[in-house]
């Protein structure tokens, strides 16, 4: 028996329902019926009644819910107990992001205790198989939305769950030099007329975003890139000395913000952008890091308030 089944079993018993627990934990809901099927064969006893409107506990359930309760919460506090004796160690992998560095760094600078943090900056699948292998503990990246069924589908397999922390809109970036700064919108079909500027990573192109504008079709494959990039810096840097142009989080750095970028909502373009943190499912945070999810969580609403 592991946590992460106890923690699938109690989302399930609280929201009375597969499907919400699965949204709860940034799942599915077959993925959901798998690991409580499995904890049920595990235990030889039935957890759930299935009804057309959801679930209830049964009686073995019931039972077993307090117990499940229980040993959650031991288990965050032995994970506590362990760790106050040592320096907190805060491992943790990003997207390749100017803004993480910065939010570390201002973390970094006001702890009064003494702290260790250990990042890396990677692609998607090396975030998955780092955090899933516990050689991180925290993933963060932006997650387009017609992007989160396929997240979803690479993070059960390994057991992970995603916490979206900001969701915000996507728009075009351009230096304050660029013919285009100052505009409000801009037509999707204007867009191949552009030049481009994105991570290299499936999630980011140019395609990845704008696939779900009508106006484009099957075209927006063609859009002309002409540097793709890991490098949030070099990013920064080629948009401040030339025209290319960049689709982003409307949520960027505060470098975006003191270089005066132009932000050009595209007309037609509906979809959001998440920016949130993977998990391992079941595996309680130590007190370091859930310091740190506390202060980023007020650093990100402060930050949404000067958008």
């Amino acid at each position: 028996m592991e946590l992460r089944q106890l923690n699938c079993f109690l989302a399930c018993a609280r929201n009375h329902s597969l499907t919400l627990a699965a949204e709860e934990l940034y799942t599915t809901q077959p993925h959901v019926s798998m690991v409580i099927k499995s904890l049920e064969q595990e235990l030889g006893t039935a957890l759930f009644i299935r009804k057309s409107k959801g679930v209830e506990l049964t009686e073995a359930g019931k039972r077993i819910y307090s117990y499940a309760v229980n040993a959650v919460r031991n288990a965050e506090a032995i994970s506590a107990l362990s760790s106050q004796s040592e320096v907190p160690l805060l491992r943790i992998v990003s997207n390749s992001s100017s803004h993480m560095t910065l939010l570390l760094t201002h973390y970094y600078l006001q702890q009064k205790e003494e702290l260790q943090i250990e990042y890396r900056e990677c692609g998607i699948e090396e975030m998955i198989e780092r955090v899933s292998d516990g050689v991180d503990d925290l993933g963060f990246l932006f997650v387009p939305d017609n992007r989160k069924s396929m997240l979803r589908h690479m993070l059960e397999r390994r057991f992970l769950e995603f916490v979206p922390l900001l969701t915000t809109d996507l728009v075009l970036y351009v230096r304050k030099e660029h013919p285009l700064y100052g505009r409000k919108t801009i037509a999707p079909e204007e867009l191949f007329d552009l030049k481009f500027i994105q991570l290299d990573d499936d999630f980011f192109s140019v395609e990845a975003m704008l696939e779900d504008v009508s106006a484009f079709g099957n075209t927006c494959r063609y859009l002309p890139k002409v540097v793709t990039t890991n490098s949030s810096s070099l990013m920064i840097r080629m948009l401040e000395n030339s025209d290319l142009c960049n689709v982003g989080s409307y949520w960027l750095s505060e470098m975006y913000r003191q270089n005066d970028f132009g932000k050009i909502r595209i007309e037609g373009l509906e979809q959001k952008i998440r920016f949130g943190y993977l998990k391992y499912q079941g595996r309680p945070l130590i007190p370091g890091l859930l310091s740190f999810l506390d202060f980023l969580e007020g650093a990100l609403e402060k930050d949404h308030r000067m958008i």
